[in-house]
């Protein structure tokens, strides 16, 4: 077992701040409060995902492809 502790126990970070930056940054010219609802749609659309490690990557790419559509 790691010093840490078991991996599997530790919290998943919350990938909302991080993403909500990230397309913030790419698509500047959009509302914040439409990046805002995308991000969020984006990320509960893996809510019930059993791998946790992946979901900031996907759901980068669905609000992207969401994005792109409505600029």
């Amino acid at each position: 077992m790691s010093p840490r502790g078991d991996p599997r126990q530790e919290p998943i970070k919350n990938p909302f701040p991080g993403l909500k930056k990230q397309l913030e940054e790419e698509y500047r010219g959009l509302p914040e409060s439409k990046i805002d609802e995308v991000a969020r749609q984006a990320l509960g659309e893996f809510d019930g995902a059993r791998v946790r490690e992946f979901v900031p990557i996907l759901a980068w790419r669905r609000a992207k492809k969401q994005l792109r559509k409505a600029s």
